[in-house]
């Protein structure tokens, strides 16, 4: 900053031949107090200021008297390329407020004051401020941007346009990486390709790397004079591919082990599509190699002894009894006695040999408790000291007899409720539990329905010498249908099907009313009409022989019936 960016150009001045009366005059038009003089070459030779002015006056000098005999010649001048700075201490110096600027020739070109040396200070201030500020700014990007390059994990590296390394982040430096010949040849096939180049590196030690080189323009030319390389280690990625392929090749062999022993322990009675069902497989199999007790929860009908009867042919015991009791179907007051059998005489009408209990049959082998909640609380005790002595004891005896059994237990209800309200014994319950697996419902594994209804059609056919097959809209129906019975109810429906369906092909029109009268909620509702309504109705008159009826299975007056029937011309009987 000079003072000629701060000094008053076109200055008043005053000539060496100028009188006192006319420079007094000049001082009142400009409101001045003092004014430089020049001489005949226009040069600074002097300044002429109030105080001569009373000089004159008090010397008794004539108003013509000429300004160079009072001005003061020795004058300070500043150079117009001086500094502020420079101004204001030689005016601190000197006791003065204003100085003449003259350029290098000694040539007046100006007049600088205090106010113009105090502006000057200030707008310095300013932009002292302004470029504090920006420095600030642009220093925290700086901070920000180096914090987000040195926070990646892969390395950055900009380079000049003749290899120079201009920055690097912290997992660069970690990666111990150098310039050499194939890095300089990838920069400058980026900046004659004016594109992203990228090259694979194998460095020592095994690691392999891939570099990408972006060019990037200048400002000031638009030519590429940076480079910016990113450089990741790929060795990690590369080692989770390799396992991922092999994890893919174990699921695949895992599969096909899966349908062998699906096969070789249950022939094709065991049916499954979904994901679900699958997991409920592996777990079976996995565990019928150890005895530990399991637990098998879920709906009536889902396949709770599907599930038992492959665990016991999956396991050690496959080739021991498997014997199966059904804790609801027994009364209770036979229970005990069939369960841990009884002496001679026990009571009133039992055998004068005795007999053994389902526990002493199964020795060996397998026992499968289905319906374990309907056991009575006395009998859930005496299970629990069998589990945990491995001994039974005969009604009306009193010597144990030692079993070795493998427990699994099923039920269709909640046991931890059962347990809250008193109903269920807790203990039991946790020495059971100790592998619950819980079958999903058919309505949960939706993609097991179309394998399980060709199933039921092939066992069917084989059984009955028949050839019959099923529609896609029944399949449709069936699929979409809840089946509170599950798998059991479905594989009763297609026996039902299959006796009383006069054709060799299912349609809709074969299934139940039920699920005609879904089919009609689910087309009034938006869903998919795999049955016209005139369809409907006549189907359902035909096996009905009455409106009312009708009326009611869809849940309608018999007069939309009659209404119906008249508009799509269906005859009544």
């Amino acid at each position: 900053m000079k003072v000629s960016n701060f000094m008053t150009t076109n200055p008043v001045t005053l000539k060496e031949n100028t009188t006192v009366r006319e420079a007094a005059d000049i001082f009142i038009c400009h409101s001045i107090d003092g004014a430089p003089v020049l001489d005949a070459q226009g040069r600074l030779c002097g300044i002429f200021t109030k105080k001569h002015l009373y000089r004159a006056v008090i010397n008794e000098l004539g108003s013509d008297t000429p300004v160079s005999q009072l001005m003061k010649k020795d004058v300070n001048t500043i150079n117009q390329e001086s500094s502020p700075e420079t101004a204001w201490q030689l005016a601190q110096e000197q006791q003065v407020g204003r100085f003449p600027v003259t350029d290098g020739q000694g040539n007046l070109v100006a007049m600088i004051t205090r106010t113009n040396l105090v502006q000057a200070f200030e707008r310095r201030m300013l932009e002292l401020e302004s470029v504090s500020r920006e420095l600030s700014e642009t220093t925290a990007m700086y901070e920000e941007l180096s914090a987000v390059i040195n926070s990646s994990y892969d390395g950055i590296m900009v380079l000049g346009a003749k290899g120079q390394v201009i920055i690097a982040n912290q997992a660069y430096e970690k990666m111990g990486m150098h310039i050499d010949a194939d890095i300089i040849d990838l920069c400058q096939k980026a900046i004659q390709s004016a594109d992203s180049v990228t090259r694979s590196l194998k460095c020592a030690g095994g690691r392999e790397l891939l570099l990408t080189a972006n060019p990037v323009r200048g400002k000031s030319n638009g030519e590429f004079d940076r480079v910016v390389i990113n450089y990741r280690d790929i060795t990690e990625l590369n080692t989770l591919r390799r396992e991922v392929e092999t994890s893919k090749e174990l699921s695949e062999i895992y599969h096909l082990e899966l349908e062998t022993l699906r096969t070789k322990y249950m022939g094709h009675t065991l049916v499954c599509e979904s994901q679900a069902m699958r997991n409920i497989l592996d777990t079976a199999i996995r565990v019928a190699k150890v005895d530990t007790t399991i637990l098998i929860l879920g709906e009536s009908g889902v396949g709770k002894d599907v599930v038992t009867r492959l665990i016991h042919k999956a396991g050690r015991r496959a080739k021991q009894p498997f014997i199966r009791i059904n804790c609801g179907a027994i009364p209770e007051n036979l229970l005990e006695s069939e369960l841990f059998g009884y002496e001679p005489g026990a009571f009133t009408g039992a055998r004068r040999d005795g007999k053994p209990g389902l526990f002493e049959l199964a020795h060996r082998g397998t026992l499968f408790l289905d319906e374990l909640a309907e056991l009575p609380l006395a009998l859930q005790v005496k299970l629990l000291n069998v589990l945990q002595e491995r001994e039974v004891t005969r009604v009306g005896g009193v010597k144990p007899v030692e079993v070795d059994v493998r427990i699994i237990a099923a039920t269709n209800k909640p046991l931890p409720e059962l347990v809250k309200k008193g109903k269920f014994r807790a203990d039991l319950y946790y020495r059971l539990s100790v592998i619950p697996i819980t079958i999903p419902s058919l309505r949960e594994r939706r993609s097991d329905i179309p394998a399980l209804v060709i199933h039921f059609l092939r066992k069917l056919n084989e059984q009955y010498h028949l050839n019959k097959n099923i529609s896609v809209d029944a399949m449709e129906c069936l699929s979409n249908y809840s089946w509170p019975g599950n798998v059991r109810e479905l594989e009763n429906l297609i026996e039902r099907l299959m006796v009383m369906s006069s054709h060799n092909t299912i349609t809709a029109r074969d299934l139940p009313t039920i699920f005609l009268q879904r089919v009609q909620n689910a087309a009034s509702a938006g869903g998919k009409d795999f049955v016209s309504e005139k369809e409907l109705i006549e189907e359902l008159y035909q096996r009905m022989q009455s409106t009312r009826k009708v009326a009611e299975t869809l849940g309608v007056n018999q007069s939309t019936v009659v209404r119906k029937m008249k508009k799509y011309n269906i005859k009544p009987a």
